[in-house]
C-alpha cells in the first residue's frame, strides 16, 4: 500500500558507549508529493532511498534528490 504524505518511526539504540537515535521517514514517493520532501529530510546525517527495480521510472527517481 503506498504512503500518503509521510509516515514517522523513531528508534533509540546504544551502540557501545554512544546512543543512536534513528528518525525514519517514509515519504510517498507520487509526484505530487516531491515537494515536500525536503522538508522530512533537513537536517538529516544520511539518507535511503528505496525504490522498485521492476519499475524504470522508479529505478531513474533518486536521482531527482539531492540533499
Amino acid at each position: 500500500e503506498s504512503t500518503i504524505g509521510a509516515a514517522f518511526f523513531s528508534q533509540t539504540l546504544a551502540m557501545n558507549d554512544t546512543t543512536v537515535k534513528f528518525e525514519i521517514w517514509d515519504t510517498a514517493g507520487q509526484e505530487r508529493y516531491h515537494s515536500l520532501a525536503p522538508m522530512y529530510y533537513r537536517g538529516a546525517a544520511a539518507a535511503i532511498i528505496v525504490y522498485d527495480i521492476t519499475n524504470s521510472v522508479s529505478v531513474k527517481l533518486p536521482q531527482v534528490f539531492s540533499i
